[in-house]
């Protein structure tokens, strides 16, 4: 039965909350001293056999037992799962609730949040500043599931230091799955309908050459998009510019990550500007220009759009009866002729500090990450599984799949070290701004230049309210 909810939620209640953990003190009790008796002559007794002492017997593990609470998505974890998991360890319950951000913090807020909640690598940072995450590294240790060095270098994103030295040092977490997620899914029947040459699969493109590209992709009839030439995901655009400018070992923050700096820096202007260019060209999607469809992704499995910048996993979904022929996978484009592709997401799952059953939590943690879920997820090709030893489930059935796999394994081989996230605000705070201020300067009522400083100040205050309700 799902928790009530009965404290209402507070913003600097949740972002400042921290769990305890209370540990049991063991009392070793004394008794009182011997009382020295007189010596007397000793009396003969018969002599008998002496009785053996009884064998001490291994001291028997406590079961792990508990109602594990657990905030993920039905699509990735299942009833038939859940059922599973429970007949095999029939002291553990497993209380599933839909992933909701809101109301988990909700959740914490009422002093009942979930034991188990699915994340994606940018939250880590900011959760791990309000100290709601559970120090896993002594049941990593120890598993007999999950080996520490089994685990792909995405698992990086879950291991800190400090909020701000994301990539070693105590785990946190795992990821489920991953992927590369800056490779291009490109379509080379429409390149050839444009006259272009096929991508070879073995070079990376330029964002400069994506941009060219896109030009001769992109079709109207009149007003109306018929075709274009390059797709993103919206919701990334700040891991994006972090990953282009760290080509050039630049960052898009401060060092001690108190301010975004775009508006100042030369660098950072030039990589948003080509953002804004091929919105402003109408040669990707945009709120003046929509999707066809509604979504960049089904535009490529549609055959209207000509190149998707999305992760290996996209690769589960990416053909379809008009774009089968034509869909291949190329390496991730590069800003400045540095080779780069890491993970922006890393989806996995944490244990909120508060717990209170953590031994029952892990269990079904380390099932979930490394048993037999994990194993069904490795064969479908919905990203690449979190550990090693499971990469040869990953399909390669199909020519589609051989190709993807194929470039797959030279992403891989470029071991991107994990993007350091911003502790300090949410995943979507530079986002939602870029899409706020990109409308208006498409719109001619902004120009260039104030839609950058109206990201940077917004999101600066964004910054200083999040240290102020963290720190404060």
């Amino acid at each position: 039965m799902t928790k009530q909810i009965s404290k209402k939620l507070s913003r600097r209640d949740v972002l400042k909350l921290s769990g305890t953990v209370v540990g049991g003190v063991l009392l070793a009790g004394c008794g009182p001293a011997a009382t020295e008796a007189p010596v007397e002559k000793p009396v003969e007794a018969p002599v008998e056999k002496p009785t053996e002492a009884p064998v001490a017997e291994a001291p028997v593990a406590k079961p792990v037992e508990g109602n594990v609470v657990i905030m993920h998505r039905g699509n990735e974890l299942n009833q038939d799962q859940i059922a599973a998991f429970q007949d095999a360890n029939p002291g553990i319950t497993i209380e599933f609730v839909e992933d909701d951000p809101t109301r988990f913090y909700a959740m914490y807020a009422a002093g009942s949040p979930p034991d188990i909640y699915r994340i994606q690598a940018p939250s880590v940072p900011g959760m791990l500043a309000r100290k709601l995450l559970l120090d896993l590294t002594p049941y990593f240790e120890s598993s007999e599931i999950i080996k520490i060095d089994d685990l792909a270098p995405a698992n990086n994103y879950y291991k800190a230091n400090s909020p701000l030295e994301i990539g070693s040092g105590k785990i946190y977490g795992m990821a489920k799955d991953f992927s590369p997620d800056c490779t291009v899914f490109a379509n080379k029947t429409l390149f050839e309908a444009a006259g272009l040459p096929v991508p070879d699969d073995t070079k990376a493109l330029t964002y400069a050459e994506i941009m060219e590209y896109s030009k001769k992709l992109t079709v109207f009839d009149g007003d109306r998009l018929m075709q274009y030439g390059y797709g993103y995901e919206g919701a990334w655009i700040d891991r994006f510019w972090m990953n282009m400018l760290a080509e050039t070992d630049k960052s898009l923050f401060s060092a001690g990550y108190d301010k975004v700096n775009i508006a100042g820096s030369e660098d950072a202007k030039a990589v948003v500007k080509w953002y804004y260019d091929m919105a402003a060209e109408k040669l990707t999607v945009s709120p003046k220009n929509p999707s066809p469809s509604g979504w960049f992704g089904n535009d490529y499995v549609g055959a209207t759009l000509g190149m998707a910048q999305y992760g290996y996993w996209f690769s589960a979904m990416a053909t379809g009866d008009l774009n089968k022929d034509g869909a291949m996978m190329l390496p991730a484009p590069t800003w400045a002729g540095v080779r780069r592709d890491p993970t922006v997401t890393a989806t996995g799952a944490i244990v909120t500090s508060a717990t209170q059953v953590p031994d029952a939590a892990w269990k079904v943690f380390e099932w979930y990450h490394g048993g037999q879920p994990s194993i069904d997820r490795a064969g479908s090709g919905w990203g690449v599984p979190a550990m090693m030893s499971q990469w040869s489930l990953i399909p390669q059935t199909t020519d589609f799949q051989k190709q993807a796999y194929k470039v797959l394994q030279g992403e891989l081989a470029l071991n991107t070290t994990p993007l350091q996230f911003n502790p300090f605000i949410g995943e979507l705070t530079i986002s939602s701004l870029w899409g706020k201020y990109l409308d208006q300067a498409l719109a001619g009522t902004l120009t260039f230049d104030d839609m950058l400083k109206g990201i940077e100040s917004e999101t600066n205050s964004a910054i200083k309210d999040g240290i102020d309700r963290i720190m404060g």
